[in-house]
């Protein structure tokens, strides 16, 4: 029916109409109120002109709820629940990868996530971080809301590493910021997380006697680069992270350790060693000499697969 017909059988019937009703019969009692009587079709068809003149206008969601003979719903229930975004942090990633890996769970650019890792106080990092993620976004699964933040997100995994840190007593030690940059060393060295109380004795004698740590993981990350072996120019870049040409620990965490590797950092094996040596995919042996060393690295070589 078009709006031009509508409106002509409205103003037909209007025309038409009974006189309206005395005051009197809206001043009566309730008990002498008169029986509910039907709406008159004017009332009706005036209400359907003023529908289909909304439509015209553009409104069509009004026209639809007065038509639409469905029990109505409340917009809340309406509404599916929110998506989450399940997504596994493995023991040992880069913050880097760590965002990049926020980002394609929750369909944020990594750039909102970058941005807030830099806001130390918002995240709740310990003083110890010195405003820096690197080693504090806490390894472990993680369900994200679609309503989430990318500030809420990261302080999320801030607050499992306070947790982790009171659960294995990090917070007592004299020197906390260290034990994460040594735990972030030993989850990057070790194959196996029982070889990482004694990788943490090595690094811990190594600098206990002033002797560089050399370390091909530093050297990586300091370059920002990812692999297994620092190439002899790799060895030579003037980076902080460079542990071949600068003694001590390096500046900072090089990746998130996990629960384990905060222990080993904490409680390193009682053992003499100076050195271990990857002599397999999944082997690591440890020297307490350099001519034990020698016989290791010999192994390596006989062990590596030829080209």
């Amino acid at each position: 029916m078009t709006i031009e017909k509508v409106l002509r059988e409205t103003l037909a019937d209007m025309a038409a109409e009974e006189p309206p009703p005395h005051p009197d019969r809206f001043l009566r009692s309730g008990r002498e109120r008169p029986a509910h009587r039907p709406f008159h079709r004017p009332a009706l068809a005036l209400a359907a002109a003023a529908a289909v003149t909304v439509l015209a206008l553009g409104s069509t969601l009004a026209v639809r709820a007065l038509s639409d003979p469905a029990p109505r719903t409340s917009h809340a229930a309406a509404q599916p629940a929110p998506a989450t975004a399940r997504v596994t942090v493995a023991p040992g990633l880069r913050l880097s990868d760590t965002l990049q890996r926020l980002a394609s769970a929750t369909g944020k650019p990594v750039g909102v996530f970058t941005e807030a890792a830099k806001d130390g106080t918002a995240l709740g990092l310990p003083p110890y971080a010195k405003g820096g993620m690197e080693g504090f976004a806490h390894p472990g699964t993680y369900d994200i809301p679609a309503t989430a933040t990318p500030s809420e997100v990261l302080a999320s995994m801030v607050a499992r590493f306070t947790r982790t840190a009171e659960k294995v007593g990090l917070a007592a030690d004299r020197a906390p910021r260290d034990v994460v940059i040594i735990a972030s060393l030993v989850q990057a060295e070790s194959p196996d997380e029982r070889d990482m109380p004694r990788v943490a004795r090595v690094i811990r004698n190594r600098l206990d006697r002033g002797m560089s740590l050399q370390l091909d993981s530093t050297v990586l990350y300091g370059l920002g680069k990812h692999g297994v072996a620092a190439s002899d120019r790799d060895v030579t870049s003037r980076s902080p992270y460079n542990t071949y040409r600068r003694r001590g620990l390096p500046p900072g965490p090089i990746a998130n350790p996990g629960e384990a590797a905060l222990r080993a950092a904490l409680n390193p094996a009682p053992g003499p060693w100076l050195h271990f040596v990857a002599t397999g995919p999944k082997t690591l042996k440890f020297a307490a000499s350099e001519a034990e060393f020698r016989r290791l690295v010999d192994e390596r070589e006989r062990n590596r697969p030829s080209e």
